[in-house]
């Protein structure tokens, strides 16, 4: 008989875990070429439910025309599983840092200098190129920045060497606002802000010659304020009235006609790259807002939700990097994998600029360009903070389940393959016992992404028939006993009629029937 041993002693499971264990593709698209250029476009509150790419069998949405974003999905991989956070800050953080939420501190929008926001001691994406000063890389970021207070927050905290945009959440108007470049703002800007971001891409781009770069394009649009582009740029919305009375009556028209505004410009755009040498990425930074979401999602489940009408977003990569152009890739993705997969289009190493004691949460999508299918991950997205006013909480999903956690109390579980818009939580009747051990399996691994160090093991021992294990007190802290036969292929469980003990700060966990040949545990630490 071998005795059980621990395996796992802290709260928190890794994505490295030897079962999720993820052999990167060998880079070779760049093997004797110039370094490529890269070029990341963010689209502003807009969710897989406004993208005909994503919705396109549901009858009763109303979708707007975006020929260049379904050229350029025909030109790459179009990932179809892709997540990002309720609101805008704390996804742009993970852009830029390769980190949940958790670990930056930012959970919510940013809303003036009471708010949390990028500090200084975050490792940016421009200070890992800044690491490799031999690669020639010029950078820039254009557009919406919306991760720090003040002029120059881009640059200082950032670490944009430029930068030219609107720095807040949302321009006042799309004819009239403040621009900001490297830290000197000029107020009552009125060229449309979409276009405007274009042209200031445009010239940086073309001034770089021979010069790699990587540029950060980020479209205000279609956030708020609703409006009417103007109708060159969107000629399927010319016959709205614009009038006040009218967006607010009728937002939905507004918001795709700044939709395709974008997609014309986004055009324009990619017309002036070298399509041949320069890698992109387009994602929408969240869900679409409540009043303008589209079915199959209620109006109640999108931005600032945890919800799929809230987290699912649009996600395309295109470029020489990826083989057999034109495909889809159902892998779970999220956009805190950026920061990674960047790194590695440049030829970087994503560990070695990285200081010490910085854990970085982003994964590499550069199997899936290479042509590697479904590979097994989780999706994870969370809200905390007092802007918004939706309720905070974390959610995880593997490829088929989801379980979303509100931090008032309470869970919910729903089975996407069956109830993809979460009509049905499981947890409100008889889980079978499949769902249970699929409901376990995702609270355990909840774990994972957590900035709780864990529980400090003492010892563990067998006899008598019960296995115990003994775990240094933390004050406030509650302690549970998990079990799993096979973690390269079974689930974990908290172990039944576990029993605890606390003697002089000594915290004792007992499984009074260990499985016969072996076991693994996890002693899982709450907060």
């Amino acid at each position: 008989m071998n005795p059980p041993r621990i395996l796992y002693t802290l709260d928190r499971l890794v994505a490295s875990l030897v079962f999720l264990l993820l052999v990167h593709a060998v880079s070779e698209f760049n093997a004797g070429a110039a370094s490529p250029n890269i070029l990341l476009i963010i689209a502003d509150d807009y969710g897989a439910d406004s993208s005909s790419l994503y919705n396109s069998t549901n009858t009763g949405a109303s979708l707007p025309p975006t020929p260049n974003i379904a050229a350029l999905a025909q030109s790459g991989v179009l990932f179809r599983n892709a997540y990002a956070n309720p609101v805008c800050s704390p996804t742009r953080a993970c852009l830029l840092t390769g980190r949940h939420s958790f670990r930056t501190g930012i959970g919510d929008v940013i809303m003036g200098p009471a708010s949390p926001a990028l500090t200084a001691a975050e490792f940016t994406l421009p200070e890992a190129f800044a690491a490799n000063p031999g690669s020639g890389y010029q950078l820039a970021h254009f557009g919406k920045w919306h991760l720090g207070n003040g002029a120059a927050s881009p640059n200082n905290l950032g670490g944009w060497p430029y930068y030219s945009g609107s720095l807040i959440g949302a321009v006042a108007s799309y004819t009239n606002w403040t621009k900001t470049v490297n830290g000197v703002s000029t107020a009552n800007y009125t060229n449309y802000a979409t276009t405007d971001l274009v042209n200031d891409a445009i010239t940086w781009i073309q001034a770089r010659g021979s010069q790699p770069w990587f540029a950060w394009i980020a479209f205000n649009a279609p956030h708020t304020p609703f409006h009417k582009p103007p109708a060159s740029l969107a000629p399927h919305y010319a016959a709205l009235s614009g009038t006040a009375q009218n967006i607010n009556a009728n937002p939905r028209p507004y918001y795709e006609a700044a939709t395709e505004a974008m997609d014309t410009e986004l055009g324009r755009l990619l017309a002036a790259v070298n399509r041949h040498t320069t890698h992109i990425v387009f994602l929408g930074d969240n869900g679409t807002p409540a009043q303008v979401l589209q079915p199959p999602y209620p109006s109640t489940r999108g931005k600032d939700t945890l919800y799929e009408g809230g987290i699912h977003v649009p996600f395309i990569v295109a470029g020489p990097a990826v083989a057999s152009p034109g495909r889809t890739n159902d892998t779970l993705v999220h956009a805190v994998d950026i920061f990674s997969t960047i790194l590695e289009l440049a030829g970087f190493s994503v560990t070695s600029p990285v200081p010490a004691g910085v854990k970085i949460d982003s994964q590499s999508l550069l199997p899936m360009l290479s042509g590697v299918s479904n590979v097994t991950r989780f999706a994870y997205a969370e809200k905390f903070g007092t802007n918004t006013g939706s309720p905070d909480g974390r959610a995880l999903r593997d490829d088929r389940y989801k379980i979303i956690r509100f931090d008032s109390g309470g869970d919910e579980f729903y089975d996407l393959q069956s109830d993809p818009i979460e009509r049905t939580n499981l947890l409100l009747s008889t889980l079978t016992v499949t769902q249970q051990q699929e409901y376990d399996h995702l609270v355990f691994h909840l774990g994972a992404f957590s900035t709780n160090a864990g529980p400090r093991i003492l010892e563990e021992h067998r006899s008598g028939g019960r296995f115990a294990v003994s775990v240094l007190q933390v004050p406030g802290a509650t302690y549970a006993l998990w079990r799993c036969a096979d973690p390269s292929s079974g689930f974990w469980s908290p172990v039944a009629g576990a029993n605890s003990g606390v003697t002089n700060g000594i915290v004792v966990l007992t499984d009074p029937a260990p499985l016969v040949d072996r076991a693994f545990y996890s002693v899982v630490q709450s907060p």
